[in-house]
């Protein structure tokens, strides 16, 4: 079974165990309460009519049950036991308070009291109770049990010699008669309300349970794309996913193990993929703490821009702070690294800001959402120059230009980069 669908079916058992949960402790603390009034009554009058012990002892019954059903709750593989339970007890419930009622009070009552009684209203809401647990069969089941209650009342009042008929007149309202157009009404009105509610719950469970699937894309997604992307993925509609771009100020972070080929060399692939997923797990972890984009992974180097997809007064703030993130997160992984009797790891980072085209590349088919110009390009170029300065992080002018906050750096003057006709003036960040 696709393991989507069982997270599915898992969250949306977890929501019917809290809605079960709801349910017993209402039923729990309102059949408490009944109790405690009936015993007060009692009391006061020991001559009361009723059969107060009938009463206590289904509310007694109840209660106990109720109480077992809570711990049971307590393993999820009873989840559906628990609920097909209260589900059956929903179901009978008109029929057992009908009976207490007519049993309680006295002998000479009329049976046909029990087609009077409000049973429809507490029906309904017995009803909308376990609708809670988003379950059609359990609405289904109250529905038709209230169904079924009326019913099997109205013939045990057609069975007393005393009943009357009458129609047309308050008599089966107020009097001792009974009405054949009034069950035919309350049974139209049950089933009516049965069905309405069997299809709301069974759309509203439907509805959950996209919700969920698309929250575990989303989930999905934000493993390959950063957060801000995920998101826009999935709710941008069509403009965020039609290929083009703008123009807006970024800041661009390239990062690079160094030596990696070297490193790698006699290492089994799983190895390499380990390594690379170690280091990887970390850097990325800071580059989403400081709300920046990652953009790619090229090999064991890295891309992410700052100020994407919306523009971000302080994105140079957040590239300069996630390098330095990256920084001590590599300097953790590589003393878990010694203390396994690995070598070190050698990072390169390389940071510059200014204009860049942003948006999705390629075309309807296949997307890349990235940043594209000459600031791209020089920041990877900043990168690349540590391996002769022996930097492990630099950043430009541009960058220093653009910090709201300070940053300990030191200057490295003009520096001449690869494929750019002037030299650019680089800073160094230190510890």
């Amino acid at each position: 079974m696709d393991r989507s669908v069982d997270e599915t079916a898992r969250l949306l058992r977890e929501r019917e165990a809290r809605s079960l949960r709801l349910l017993l402790y209402i039923l729990i603390c309102g059949f408490s309460a009944v109790m405690v009034h009936v015993l007060i009554q009692l009391a006061e009058d020991p001559a009361v009519t009723f059969r107060a012990s009938l009463i206590v002892g289904y509310l007694a019954f109840s209660i106990v049950v109720g109480v077992g059903l809570l711990f049971a709750l307590r393993q999820p593989r009873w989840v559906g036991v628990v609920g097909m339970v209260v589900a059956l007890a929903a179901s009978t419930f008109t029929a057992v308070l009908g009976l207490v009622i007519l049993r309680s009070l006295p002998a000479e009552t009329p049976v046909s009291l029990l087609t009077k009684l409000p049973l429809a209203s507490a029906g309904l809401g017995a009803m909308a109770s376990v609708a809670l647990t988003l379950r059609p069969l359990y609405v289904a089941m109250v529905g038709g049990g209230l169904a079924l209650t009326l019913l099997g009342f109205y013939g045990l009042a057609v069975l007393d010699p005393a009943t009357t008929f009458a129609s047309n007149s308050a008599a089966p309202y107020v009097g001792p008669a009974v009405s054949t157009t009034r069950l035919v009404m309350e049974l139209i009105f049950v089933g009516s309300a049965t069905v309405c509610m069997t299809f709301a719950v069974r759309f509203a469970r439907q509805t959950m349970a996209e919700a969920i699937a698309l929250q575990r894309s989303t989930d999905q997604l934000s493993r390959y794309f950063s957060p801000d992307i995920a998101r826009g993925i999935t709710g941008g509609g069509d403009a965020f996913l039609r290929p083009g771009g703008k123009e807006q100020d970024v800041a661009v972070l390239f990062s690079d193990l160094s030596g990696y080929t070297r490193l790698c060399a006699g290492l089994p692939a799983g190895e390499v993929l380990t390594m690379l997923s170690e280091y990887h797990e970390r850097m990325v972890a800071e580059i989403f703490r400081s709300g920046g984009t990652l953009d790619k992974f090229m090999g064991d180097g890295i891309m992410a821009t700052f100020g994407t997809p919306l523009p971000t007064r302080d994105a140079a703030d957040r590239a300069v702070r996630t390098a330095q993130g990256m920084m001590a997160a590599l300097a953790t992984l590589n003393g878990d690294r010694a203390r396994r009797g690995l070598p070190p790891l050698v990072q390169r980072i390389g940071i510059h800001a200014g204009p860049a085209i942003v948006g999705n590349i390629g075309t309807s088919q296949r997307l890349e959402y990235t940043a594209i110009g000459d600031t791209v390009n020089i920041a990877n170029r900043i990168q690349a120059k540590g391996k002769s300065t022996g930097r492990p992080a630099m950043m430009s002018a541009a960058v220093v230009s653009r910090l709201t906050q300070p940053v300990a750096s030191e200057s490295l003057g003009l520096v001449a980069l690869d494929g750019q006709p002037l030299p650019i003036e680089l800073h160094a960040l230190t510890a």
